[in-house]
């Protein structure tokens, strides 16, 4: 399957990422590490992927199953990103002007609830202006990318395969600097059938740009630290990125209620997975010093998804328990 090879969302703010790693990877001055490490015997599904790689590809990749999880390292010592221009083109007559600016946004999954902390102020003028360039992976980047998806798909789509995640790192190891992508198998598995769009795809993929002299002269990979991916860290993550690419690239930002079409997303992210293995979602609005709570049912109010039959607005025994200044208020009030 041919997927898209350019970098998901977020171009600017990706292009003072790669400067900053560029300048330390210039600054860190560090010899290839010794690689002594070694692995598990590898699995017959980790040879396959292997042989396949180096048959086909000629990639020396190395893999590791950690329960559900199928971890591929692939180091080289060719350049994965570099610098191109930002081409002006004419505003999207159709796209919303943003009225909020998110500063800051924060995730996570604990004793069976969601956990999201938020800092928003209404938007004070227009975006900056593009610096003229931008940073974007190089042809080598494109070729390792697709040639690893394609690899996915020859020996790891099968429905039977015991594999519930994919992580993939790409680290150039001559300048410290990796990119890696998890996903959810499944995922894959709707996108390669056109189940699901390939730009709704990329909204589930979680990707981290990261530079660490750790990286230099590591064949092996062995600063990667083999974990097993669950599914509710996973969603906590993906649903922060949501967020971002709601206030910073849709077409259509919040315009009113951020706090709504927050807790949309959490639910819309739910729906897609059918994940009910939670009791709570608690958000926490920073700079109103506003704290929510939202039940499982309270979620069927919300999102661009939510059941036909769920009603347009939430009845007295389904509004959110609101808290400002730690006492419990009705919404509203």
């Amino acid at each position: 399957m041919a997927m898209r090879s350019k970098l998901f969302p977020g171009n600017r703010a990706l292009t003072h990422l790669f400067l900053l790693l560029c300048m330390f990877a210039a600054a860190s001055g560090c010899t290839p590490k010794k690689n002594t490490v070694t692995g598990p015997a590898p699995t017959d599904l980790q040879k396959k992927f292997e042989l396949r790689c180096l048959k086909d590809y000629k990639l020396n990749v190395i893999t590791r199953i950690s329960g559900k999880t199928f971890w591929i390292y692939a180091p080289t010592d060719k350049p994965l990103f570099d610098f191109g221009t930002e081409t002006s083109g004419r505003a999207d007559p159709l796209k919303k002007a943003a009225k909020y600016d998110l500063l800051s946004v924060n995730g996570s999954y604990e004793n069976n609830a969601f956990y999201f902390k938020y800092d928003i102020i209404p938007k004070i003028g227009s975006d900056t202006a593009s610096e003229g360039i931008r940073n974007e992976g190089t042809d080598y980047f494109n070729k390792l990318y697709n040639n690893l998806f394609t690899a996915v798909t020859e020996t790891l789509i099968d429905p039977k395969n015991p594999i519930s995640f994919v992580v993939m790192a790409m680290t150039d190891i001559k300048k410290g600097i990796e990119v890696r992508y998890t996903f959810y198998l499944e995922d894959f598995r709707k996108v390669s059938v056109e189940a699901i769009p390939s730009d709704e795809f990329q909204k589930r993929v979680l990707q981290e740009e990261k530079g660490n002299a750790d990286y230099i002269g590591d064949e092996i990979g062995q600063h990667l630290e083999y974990n097993d991916i669950n599914m509710p860290d996973f969603l906590s993550k993906q649903m922060v990125n949501r967020i971002r690419f709601k206030f910073t690239q849709s077409d259509f930002p919040p315009q009113e209620n951020y706090e709504e079409a927050i807790i949309g997303i959490v639910a819309d992210t739910c729906r897609y997975y059918h994940f009910t293995d939670f009791k709570e979602v608690r958000t926490d609005d920073l700079r109103n010093n506003k704290k929510m709570i939202f039940t499982p049912k309270q979620l069927d109010f919300f999102g661009e998804d939510k059941p036909k039959n769920a009603g347009q607005k939430p009845t007295d025994k389904t509004i959110p328990l609101i808290f400002e200044d730690s006492k419990a208020i009705p919404k509203g009030q």
